[in-house]
């Protein structure tokens, strides 16, 4: 009896993690508009790095052309006016967000 309980057990938890493992979606659970003023820190690998007000990092990603060439590193340290639509982040992505719009801050 012992013996039955224990390989029941063991097939049952062998099941659980190959499922999770293979459970690999991407769903965008919060798609809410952030807007914010962020500082302007660099760009690598399709990723847009910032700084938010409490000097806390975030990274953004872009689907379109920007209105501003922040890949040049021009606009490094500078204040900006960043509008992004705030995604869950994956285990493919680093992103916190997609930008939707962005301006130099007055």
């Amino acid at each position: 009896m012992k013996l039955l309980i224990s390989i029941i057990s063991i097939v049952a938890l062998s099941f659980s993690p190959m499922e999770s493992a293979l459970n690999t979606s991407t769903e965008t659970v919060n798609t809410a508009v952030v807007n914010e003023q962020l500082t302007f820190d660099g760009y690598e690998g399709e990723y847009y790095f910032f700084t938010d007000t409490n000097y806390e990092a975030v990274v953004l990603e872009a689907n379109q052309k920007l209105p501003i060439d922040l890949i040049n590193g021009n606009y490094e340290g500078k204040k900006l006016e960043v509008s992004y639509e705030a995604v869950n982040r994956t285990q493919d992505s680093s992103s916190e967000g997609v930008i939707k719009s962005v301006k130099l801050s007055e």
